[in-house]
């Protein structure tokens, strides 16, 4: 906005520059045609006898301006001719640049949406071999690790303590927990909670300090970006995703977690059922 202001602004300095051009060379020839006159009148060193003797530099003078003004109107109309020129060319140029940037970005966001067409195939044909629900959700999330370059994977299961909504981990990738030890969130408690409460996905660059731990035999570090997404079925909330890496995901990242969790729902309505039965 502030280019085309000050683009605009310059061509009409120029044109009226132009004009102002034109003008004092108009006013100079006015002037040098009553010179003579003038002369005669204001000055007694030059007599009326004498001022046709100077007509030859006159002349010349008048051809000079002449010559000055006619160039100054050619100016100004080509001036005007490639203001126009350039407009037009601007506009097919903005709507050239416009159509190859779109067909790019279909042709690239196309080939983002078959790769990740081409993953999730491969996540459930592998996913389906396994006999129990757990296993796929487990097997689900060493698949996306390896994919995304991930460093650690966790699903919870949305149910019910008493007359509270929580989550509760149910499979876990890389995962820093004894067996024995239950992991759970009521609705809007820490980040899964709160994914579980907005039924939104979130991908976050900076993870609170501490909420993530990778231990390895290297020791110990913090993940920067993790990706939470919602599990839905039918507007039911069946569970929360949480993916950590440390290098940031991609739109095309989340489409694949999305869509990969996506697999999971009837196994989760399933478990779901089960710890219904179990109460």
């Amino acid at each position: 906005m502030k280019y085309s202001f000050m683009k605009a602004l310059y061509k009409n300095l120029a044109l009226i520059t132009s004009l102002l051009f034109t003008l004092s060379i108009i006013g100079l020839a006015y002037y040098l045609f009553i010179f003579p006159e003038r002369i005669a009148n204001e000055t007694h060193l030059i007599s009326l006898m004498e001022i046709s003797e100077l007509k030859p530099v006159l002349d010349e003078l008048y051809v000079f301006t002449g010559v000055s003004v006619l160039l100054g109107f050619i100016a100004i109309l080509l001036h005007l001719f490639n203001k126009n020129n350039d407009d037009e060319s601007n506009v097919v140029y903005i709507e050239k640049f416009k159509e190859k940037k779109d067909s790019k970005d279909t042709q690239s966001n196309k080939g983002e949406e078959e790769d990740v067409d081409e993953e999730l195939k491969d996540i459930n044909a592998k996913i389906k071999k396994e006999s129990d629900n757990k296993s796929k959700a487990e097997k689900l999330l060493s698949h996306l690790a390896d994919q995304l370059e991930a460093s650690q994977g966790a699903i919870y299961v949305a149910g019910k303590i008493g007359d509270k909504n929580i989550i509760s981990l149910f499979a876990a990738y890389a995962f820093v927990l004894p067996e024995s030890q239950t992991v759970s969130y009521e609705f809007g408690e820490g980040l899964a909670g709160q994914v579980a409460k907005e039924q939104k996905l979130i991908n976050i660059s900076d993870i609170p300090k501490g909420y993530i731990k990778i231990l390895s035999g290297l020791g110990e570090s913090n993940p920067a970006h993790l990706i939470l997404c919602p599990i839905i079925k039918d507007n039911k909330l069946l569970g929360v995703g949480e993916i950590a890496s440390f290098k940031p995901f991609s739109k095309s990242q989340e489409v694949l977690v999305e869509k990969s969790l996506a697999l999971l729902a009837n196994d989760l309505v399933k478990e779901g059922h089960k710890e219904k039965e179990k109460k």
